[in-house]
């Protein structure tokens, strides 16, 4: 068997922060190799992908430059006190590379994609009323978001075209722009000393954040009469209890208002001053963003203009949810993820809507695409 087709896990694969040369053996073929001189190991390998049998058949893809320094001679290397050992062309952040040289992406970011899924989302009423046959498709045209580093600990996140459309019956939210920003502030906020033994100082930090949302809508279909519900804005100060280093991980309140519109083919339209909170946690459980986390609980209360023949001036709405998504696969290095999530919600906005609480579930497949690797 050739040595080139031995299992990629007994050999190593070349850093991709360190330097690499080119050699030319008698026969013209390039090998690309690293040599470390504190160990005295080299790595090499062929600087093409192979076949199937083992012979070069194309040149290496997302493969750097590597600059051919002189004839390959396995002889003098070893003479001069290097160990060489057959190991695997290096690939950039978040790829590796198989036993022919083939890449693949490994390491995938969530939180920057576009993204289309479907899934069996079935829901009951507390009253025993259910959709047990109730599907549902969901999708984001933009997901992005942005760190500025150490020194600027400061991540923006930005979603656009992002909702959920279920079917039978029919019924679908979407959001048309959203931003949010979470700082760290370097400065705390208070400074506590303690002269209890040896002094000791502790820091409070008061993060605090932005999270607004422009052109959210919700349509419901039932028999008994649409509602089409359009929140024109929303504004909410973030408060974030918890920060990871990056701060694509945390646990935050907010709070804030907007103002919104119920259009209905039973009570009329009418406006209203909405206030909102909400708690929000997001885990990003592993480095190669193959798991996360999302939780949500929310609470508004529009206070209509003219008063609701149901409700009078105020109303409320409640919803609590929890979703996980991994990913499962990759098609062309696209990623394909499971998600499932659990929620519940309860609103007396809505006149066709029972005022009591109902339970969905939901169990899908999401296709992503441009997904690059997490950044280091």
């Amino acid at each position: 068997m050739c040595p080139a087709l031995a299992i990629a896990q007994e050999r190593p694969l070349m850093d991709p922060d360190k330097s690499i040369h080119c050699e030319r053996d008698t026969k013209g073929e390039l090998w690309r190799i690293q040599c470390d001189p504190v160990t005295k190991v080299c790595l090499y390998s062929p600087n093409s992908e192979l076949d199937t049998a083992g012979n070069r058949a194309k040149p290496l893809e997302r493969a750097r430059p590597c600059p051919v320094k002189r004839t390959f001679d396995r002889a003098a290397m070893i003479s001069a006190g290097y160990k060489l050992v057959e190991g695997r062309p290096d690939a950039p952040h978040g790829w590796t590379r198989d036993e022919r040289g083939r890449v693949f992406q490994v390491n995938f970011d969530l939180l920057r994609r576009m993204y289309l899924g479907a899934s069996y989302s079935p829901k009951l009423q507390i009253e025993g009323e259910k959709d047990s046959g109730r599907s549902a498709i969901d999708f984001g045209l933009l997901v992005f978001e942005h760190f500025g580093g150490p020194r600027n600990p400061t991540r923006h996140r930005i979603r656009a075209v992002e909702g959920r459309v279920h079917l039978a019956p029919f019924a679908a939210d979407m959001v048309l722009l959203h931003y949010d920003l979470s700082r760290r502030f370097l400065d705390p906020l208070l400074r506590v000393t303690t002269f209890f033994g040896s002094p000791k100082r502790y820091d409070l930090n008061f993060n605090l954040g932005l999270w607004t949302d422009v052109g959210s809508f919700e349509a419901h279909h039932d028999d008994g009469g649409d509602a089409t519900l359009w929140k024109f804005g929303v504004a909410q100060v973030a408060f974030d209890l918890w920060q990871s280093e990056k701060l694509d991980s945390f646990v935050r309140l907010r709070t804030g208002g907007g103002i919104e519109r119920l259009y209905t083919d039973t009570i009329g339209d009418r406006s209203a001053v909405t206030l909102s909170s909400a708690f929000d946690m997001r885990l990003v459980v592993d480095q190669s963003g193959f798991h996360n986390i999302n939780v949500n609980l929310t609470h508004e209360t529009p206070r209509y203009f003219i008063p609701s023949p149901t409700t009078g001036r105020w109303a409320r709405r409640m919803e609590a949810r929890v979703e996980y998504e991994a990913i499962l696969l990759a098609i062309n290095d696209q990623p394909v993820s499971i998600a499932l999530g659990a929620g519940a919600e309860r609103r007396d906005d809505l006149p066709t809507v029972p005022d009591e609480w109902a339970f969905v579930a939901n169990t899908g497949l999401r296709f992503s695409l441009w997904a690059p690797p997490r950044p280091r």
